[in-house]
């Protein structure tokens, strides 16, 4: 299998947490100078480090605004604040590359299919023991290949090949504050998935 595209963020507590963030995709963009860019492959990492730079120069919508606000439990999250809270995760892009030009553009069959080898092989790499997983779409494909306990709808594992269980919490896509995303709730939400007592192996 070819190597994947994006590297992960990795924050200088994961080794101590093992807590990874998972987003949908990534797409193509027009920048200030006209030029169509697309992701480099350290999109995590430059996405995390331009919102936390940037937060409260621009429009309070969108995936990195309302999980800041989650991640710190406030409205207005400081600079610090934000640093600490990704610090405490790994970051990564579940699709690989990027799905077209402009933020509608939904994946493709052959992407959500290349994109499942990809997480299954990265969390084999990694090991957290917890996934935020940040949008039901995605969710629902993703754990097609979901080989662990079920605890509900939006709580499920997978098993690595040693046997380890990697626990996966569904919320909410944090770009659809229409369709449910409260920064608040997903936030509490995660506080107790990262709290609870969950088996690390069957």
């Amino acid at each position: 299998m070819e190597t994947a595209y994006f590297v992960p963020w990795k924050g200088k507590n994961f080794r101590t947490t093992r807590a990874l963030i998972l987003s949908e995709s990534a797409y193509s963009w027009t920048g200030a100078d006209g030029k169509i860019y697309t992701p480099k492959v350290s999109h995590p990492n430059d996405s995390i480090c331009w919102w936390i730079k940037n937060f409260e120069n621009v429009p309070k919508r969108g995936y990195f605004i309302s999980m800041n606000r989650a991640l710190c439990g406030t409205e207005t999250p400081t600079s610090l604040g934000m640093t600490e809270a990704w610090n405490e995760y790994a970051y990564t892009i579940f699709v690989q590359g990027t799905v077209g030009f402009g933020a509608r553009i939904r994946p493709s069959k052959e992407q959500w299919e290349d994109a499942k080898r990809h997480f299954r092989a990265l969390i084999e790499e990694i090991r957290p023991t917890r996934v935020i997983v940040t949008g039901k779409d995605m969710w629902n494909r993703h754990m097609e290949g979901c080989d662990g306990p079920h605890l509900s709808d939006d709580l499920q594992a997978y098993r690595l090949k040693d046997g380890s269980l990697v626990w996966c919490l569904a919320v909410p896509h944090p770009s659809n504050t229409k369709q449910g995303f409260r920064w608040e709730l997903v936030g509490e939400s995660i506080r107790k998935f990262r709290s609870e007592k969950l088996p690390l192996r069957d």
